[in-house]
């Protein structure tokens, strides 16, 4: 074997090839990365059409007519169909009433007889309930005269009658205590007649009618989730009730603390001036001090201005006068004395 030249690292030698790597051994994950990617899709080339040539529409205007256009029919939407005939119907139905209010009279009616403030109607009656046994539960109250129960054109029961009394006074306590009576389980409302003794008063067939009628006493269940309801909104009231007092308390409480310190500020600033006060006091014998003082200076300039204009005498003057005049020190004590 020749031994191969060596060369440097930037220029290998002509000829030599790099040995070429393996990818034994390595993960699936790292593998992945250099497995190719799938090739491009086929596409078809894409034909250009040719394009259409377009020309002006004035040579045809001669062939149109100058006539105006007939009148456009209105489109009808099925909801709007709906909507129209609902409201023809509502319409007619009106009409129908307005005609049937206009025809009613309660008074004239053959089928009406009796005393209409001895009459007792009773709804809500079952259908298997006759004419004997209503009579049988309403002669309760009193003495009954005649019961009529109301029936369709096929002869079957419309759910309610009129029951006339003998007495007025049985016709009350019917209407007072029979009211939500229990008959074949069904329980029936009471009410006198309203047709012939209120003016004006329509039945519920042309848009009148009572209403709702007299509610029953409320159940048991329904009592206690009242009174449960009631009594939440009493705790409620108390705990709100509460608050406020105690609210209330706070501020009070804060109004007296705000008082009591300006309370303490007055007494500090009373305080204040007495010392203050304490304090000139203290100043005022001093202040007599300097004002004596002042007092002696002046009188010592007074003084000596005096002596500055006497003229010079002779010294032996100068000594007689000089035992003549008192000593300082002795003047000064004579005035103080003079002046306590």
């Amino acid at each position: 074997q020749v031994p191969r030249p060596r060369r440097g690292r930037s220029s290998p030698a002509p000829g030599w090839a790099a040995p070429a790597m393996s990818a034994q051994g390595l993960p699936a994950h790292i593998l992945a990365l250099f497995t190719p990617r799938p090739p491009p899709q086929h596409l078809p080339p894409q034909v250009t059409k040719p394009q259409i040539k377009l020309t002006g529409c004035a040579e045809f205007v001669e062939f149109c007519s100058t006539e105006r256009p007939p009148k456009r029919e209105a489109w009808e939407s099925p909801l709007e169909r709906k909507q129209r005939r609902q409201r023809e119907k509502l319409e007619a139905h009106r009409a129908e009433q307005k005609k049937l209010i206009e025809e009613y009279d309660p008074h004239k009616d053959s089928n009406v007889s009796g005393d209409p403030f001895k009459t007792l109607f009773v709804s809500r009656i079952s259908y298997d309930t006759t004419e004997k046994k209503l009579k049988r539960e309403f002669e309760v109250f009193g003495s009954v005269k005649r019961v009529r129960m109301v029936y369709d054109q096929k002869g079957k029961p419309r759910g309610y009658a009129f029951i006339e009394y003998e007495h007025e006074r049985d016709l009350k306590n019917a209407y007072k205590q029979g009211d939500g009576k229990k008959i074949d389980g069904r329980r029936v409302m009471v009410d006198v007649e309203r047709g012939r003794t209120v003016e004006g008063w329509l039945p519920r067939r042309l848009g009148g009618g009572r209403g709702p009628g007299r509610q029953g006493k409320p159940s048991k269940k329904n009592q206690k989730k009242k009174q449960a309801a009631e009594a939440k909104e009493r705790e409620q009231r108390e705990r709100d009730r509460e608050r406020e007092k105690t609210k209330e308390k706070e501020k009070d409480k804060e109004k007296e603390k705000d008082r009591e310190r300006e309370k303490e500020k007055e007494k500090d600033k009373a305080k204040e001036k007495e010392k203050e006060k304490d304090k000139e006091k203290e100043k005022e014998p001093e202040k007599e001090k300097e004002k004596e003082k002042e007092k002696e200076k002046q009188a010592r300039g007074n003084r000596d201005r005096k002596s500055s204009r006497v003229p010079d005498a002779s010294p032996s003057r100068d000594r007689k006068d000089r035992k003549k005049r008192p000593s300082r020190s002795k003047s000064r004590e004579r005035t103080k004395k003079a002046r306590r």
